[in-house]
């Protein structure tokens, strides 16, 4: 009788080296700040009513460069795993920028 081997999980990896860390930091930021930061901006500057509506576009647009890269950079046994935008982050550099550890 054949059994089935378990998937192998991976960890969500370490980001090494100051360029690195920096990307990761400012990428994090712009995901997540972005939308209240520009939103914030146009409510005070021009209308509550178009900065309301920036604010859930750029959180729209937000979610969709979060889903992209956690579709490229996390293994496909763990993608049902609930991450935040922080692991997808590490991810990503980790696979597609930062390839030397």
């Amino acid at each position: 009788m054949e059994q089935e081997v378990p998937p192998i999980i991976e960890i969500i990896p370490k980001i090494k080296g100051f360029w690195c860390r920096v990307v990761m930091f400012s990428l994090y930021g712009l995901l997540t700040f972005t939308p209240f930061l520009v939103g914030s901006w146009l409510g005070y500057s021009y209308n509550i009513v178009i900065g309301i509506a920036f604010f859930l576009f750029l959180t729209l647009v937000s979610g969709v460069i979060s889903s992209k890269m956690r579709v490229c950079s996390i293994p496909f046994e763990q993608r049902e795993m609930s991450y935040s935008t922080m692991a997808i982050v590490k991810w990503y550099l980790a696979k597609n920028i930062c390839l030397k550890n």
